[in-house]
């Protein structure tokens, strides 16, 4: 969910699980409350509690029992200068990182991107301006 790879036969326990147990938790626990002679404004209250506690009991469980699906393989695909290189083949020259839109350069700092796009950026500019005096 969310993005990710599932499968559907887990996710599908994974909500049962939570449908069985969490209302049964709050039923029981409210019954045990009552019977306790707890107030029954408190009873509500701590039997919420209880089926929340047992929310979030059944997701780690359900976390442990169904572990993810996806299969993560590392791979080294050249360095930084073919990515570019292939950046431009898709879209054309990259352009001066400094016009990029505010959420863009933040992403592109933060990922330690900026003097990569910025190198780019003034080799493009030479080799143009050496075009045009050729």
């Amino acid at each position: 969910m969310w993005g990710d790879t599932v499968s559907p036969k887990h996710m599908w326990l994974s909500i049962l699980m939570g449908v069985i147990f969490a209302p049964a938790a709050f039923l029981t626990s409210r019954w045990a409350f009552e019977s306790s002679g707890v107030d029954a404004q408190l009873a509500g209250s701590y039997s919420l509690l209880v089926g929340l506690g047992a929310c979030l009991v059944v997701a780690v469980v359900g976390a442990n029992l169904f572990k993810p699906k996806r299969v993560l393989v590392e791979s080294e695909l050249g360095s930084r200068e073919d990515a570019m290189d292939a950046i431009e083949a898709e879209v054309g020259p990259i352009g001066d990182p400094d016009t990029f839109s505010a959420g863009d350069l933040a992403e592109v700092k933060q990922l330690g991107l900026y003097d990569d796009f910025k190198r780019r950026f003034e080799q493009n500019s030479a080799a143009s301006t050496n075009e045009e005096k050729s």
